[in-house]
């Protein structure tokens, strides 16, 4: 039993032995190859529109009608709400009940005006002649004074009729403003819509009061949007207007073509994070305003370069590097790295392809 027990004993050691010093290992190897490294800027963020409008009334009144709700889209010049306008339609026909008589009135002054001209001539010519007979002493001056009164009386009279019909002209204009008024306060009563939109929220209803200001609805033009985007303040000198970028919606593996369109001037003080516009270039689904998305901005980008996954980069407290195949013996070796991707870096030195 005890050769038995030493002979199962030295199988151990052999076995534990080979384990540790001879059995080989299993290791992952890739090759040092050329192809395109592209450092990207990751950013999250949410839709927004580039046109977006709080509708409301530019007058005070009661609202009795709203045409559309939540989610509906509209066209431009659709109408969306109406005010109350019994008050202005009352106030349009008074208006033009005033029109028509001050236009009445200016006929009737045109007659008189026909009339105290035709007395004017008649005054006229009676004076000239009376003055005649009077140098030749065939009248008294009496009746020759009678005639000129009656000449001074007719020029007041026609300059009576001028007057009231230069008022009756003046009082057809300021009725016709009047009535314009009226039937502009009527336009402005129905709500219209400014662009092609979506309306997003609906804040009045029939019967209540609106005043100037007050928004009744909220559209947003859906077709122009952008993705507001928080990226690390540590990319900022990386990033450049027009650069680039993949934008991704939660639920999808597609991604949507887009360029940086603004960069923010302001970092937030408290998580160090810059907002970036990224404006897709062309946008074939359906997007909701307020949703998530994420982008991806390309930074830069090498062409060819000689290159290793990251994931086979090690870091040590000297710094990066990575273990290669020298003679069949693993070595550490310490190259100098240039790009970073997201899976591949740029290999400057210490490597071959």
């Amino acid at each position: 039993l005890s050769s038995l027990a030493v002979a199962c004993a030295a199988r151990v050691v052999l076995l534990v032995a080979w384990f540790r010093l001879w059995s080989p290992v299993r290791v992952e190897v890739v090759k040092v190859d050329r192809g395109t490294i592209t450092q990207e800027a990751f950013g999250r963020g949410t839709i927004e529109s580039q046109r977006e409008a709080a509708v409301g009334f530019d007058l005070v009144g009661r609202l009795s009608e709203v045409l559309v709700d939540e989610g509906a889209r509209v066209t431009l010049g659709q109408e969306l709400a109406r005010l109350e306008t019994d008050q202005a339609q009352a106030d349009l026909r008074s208006a033009q009940t005033g029109i028509g008589a001050a236009r009445a009135s200016l006929q009737r002054l045109a007659a008189e005006e026909e009339r105290a001209r035709a007395l004017l001539a008649t005054a006229e010519r009676e004076a000239t002649r009376t003055l005649a007979l009077f140098n030749a002493g065939a009248v008294p001056g009496q009746q020759r004074d009678e005639t000129s009164d009656r000449l001074r009386v007719a020029r007041a009279e026609l300059d009576r009729v001028l007057a009231q019909r230069s008022e009756a002209t003046r009082g057809i204009d300021v009725a016709a403003g009047g009535a314009e008024q009226r039937r502009v306060a009527m336009v402005r009563a129905t709500l219209l819509a400014p662009f092609d939109g979506l309306v997003t929220r609906r804040l009045r209803e029939p019967g209540d009061t609106v005043t100037i200001g007050s928004t009744v609805l909220r559209i947003v033009d859906t077709n122009r949007v952008y993705v507001n985007a928080a990226v690390d303040e540590t990319m900022l000198p990386l990033l450049a207007a027009d650069q680039p970028a993949a934008i991704f919606f939660p639920g999808t593996a597609a991604s949507v073509a887009g360029r940086v369109s603004r960069i923010s001037w302001e970092a937030d003080r408290q998580t160090h994070e810059l907002l970036v516009e990224v404006t897709p270039e062309r946008l074939e689904r359906r997007v909701a305003i307020g949703q998530r998305a994420d982008v991806r901005v390309e930074v830069g980008r090498r062409d060819r370069a000689l290159r290793v996954p990251v994931r086979v980069v090690h870091h040590d407290a000297t710094g990066a590097f990575v273990y290669a195949d020298r003679g069949g013996r693993v070595a550490l070796v310490r190259p100098r790295f240039g790009l970073t991707g997201n899976d591949q870096v740029e290999v400057l030195e210490g490597l071959a392809e």
